[in-house]
């Protein structure tokens, strides 16, 4: 099922289910532990490779994450699958969630069909 979402820069898009979003969102935050560990162990000349591919993928994770938290959500399962999922984030600590990012997703709440 297709949703519209409205990513972060306030335009509209076509994105896959909630699910596809977390989805998209773990393998963001895997990629980004990843590179970071590559990072800790590397010599210096590959370190200053290493070290743009890991500020984007930073950069990729936060935007995902803000999608994730943006989606609107169609029925109660993907209510409580998106709330379960951002209380997993914060409570593992597996990424820093801002306070915009909770609002976001609170205010995606809001919209759910009754």
């Amino acid at each position: 099922m297709a949703v519209e979402l409205a990513c972060s820069n306030e335009e509209a898009q076509e994105t896959d289910a909630v699910a596809d979003l977390i989805a998209a969102h773990r393998r963001a935050i895997s990629e980004v532990e990843c590179l970071g560990k590559r990072l800790m162990h590397a010599e210096e000349a590959e370190a200053e490779l290493i070290g743009p591919r890991l500020d984007v993928a930073m950069k990729n994770e936060t935007v995902i994450r803000r999608q994730a938290a943006m989606a609107p959500v169609a029925d109660f399962g993907e209510l409580k699958m998106k709330a379960e999922y951002f209380a997993r984030l914060m409570n593992n600590r597996w990424c820093d969630v801002d306070a915009s990012d909770l609002h976001e997703l609170l205010r995606s709440f809001l919209d759910l069909p009754v």
